[in-house]
C-alpha cells in the first residue's frame, strides 16, 4: 500500500450509525509520515443522511482538512468498499444523494496533485472508527486534544500494517 520511506499524508475516514437515534457521524484522521503522527482529526454528527452519506461526509471532509494543510500528495484510505469503488470511478452511483457527494469529493479531487484511494477492511481503520463512535456517543463534534487519545488512535490504527 505504501512504500517503506513514503513521506507525506494519508487519511483515514469514516462514517458510522446509530440504528436507535437515526444519527450518523462521520470523521477522519490526517496522519504525516514518516512517524504516524496525528496531524488532526475531524469528528461531526449528522442528521438525516444514510450510511453511505456518512462514509462520503467523512471523505469530502477528511480532504478538505487535508487541503487546509496543502497536501498535493495523498494516500486516502477507507473501509467503505462503495464510497471508495464510487470514488475511483469503478461501480456505478445511482442514488441523488450520493451524486451530489461524489460530485462535491470529484471537486475537490482536483486540488490534489496525486491521490491514491484504498479499500481497507474496518479492522485496519479502527482509528478513524473510533472517531466516529465516539462522536454519536457524545451526541455531538469534539476535538481530539488528550494526548493519550492521541496515543490510542496510533496503537488502534492497522493502516501501517498494510503497508
Amino acid at each position: 500500500m505504501l512504500d517503506a520511506d513514503y513521506q507525506g499524508y494519508v487519511l483515514s475516514f469514516d462514517g458510522a450509525a446509530k440504528v436507535s437515534t437515526r444519527q450518523r457521524s462521520c470523521g477522519g484522521i490526517l496522519w504525516k509520515l514518516p512517524g504516524w503522527q496525528v496531524e488532526k482529526t475531524e469528528e461531526h454528527i449528522l442528521e438525516g443522511v444514510t450510511v453511505n452519506d456518512a462514509e462520503y461526509h467523512g471523505l469530502i471532509r477528511g480532504l478538505k482538512l487535508a487541503l487546509m494543510f496543502d497536501a498535493k500528495e495523498l494516500v486516502v484510505v477507507g473501509g467503505s468498499r462503495i464510497i471508495v469503488q464510487q470514488a475511483q470511478g469503478l461501480i456505478n452511483c445511482n442514488q441523488s444523494n450520493l451524486q451530489r457527494r461524489l460530485a462535491e469529493y470529484e471537486g475537490l479531487r482536483k486540488n490534489v496533485v496525486s491521490m491514491k484511494l484504498i479499500h481497507v477492511k474496518c479492522e485496519f481503520n479502527q482509528a478513524a472508527g473510533y472517531l466516529t463512535s465516539k462522536t454519536l456517543v457524545l451526541v455531538g463534534s469534539w476535538e481530539l486534544n488528550v494526548p493519550d487519545e492521541i496515543v490510542h488512535l496510533r496503537l488502534v490504527s492497522r493502516i501501517p500494517e498494510r503497508s
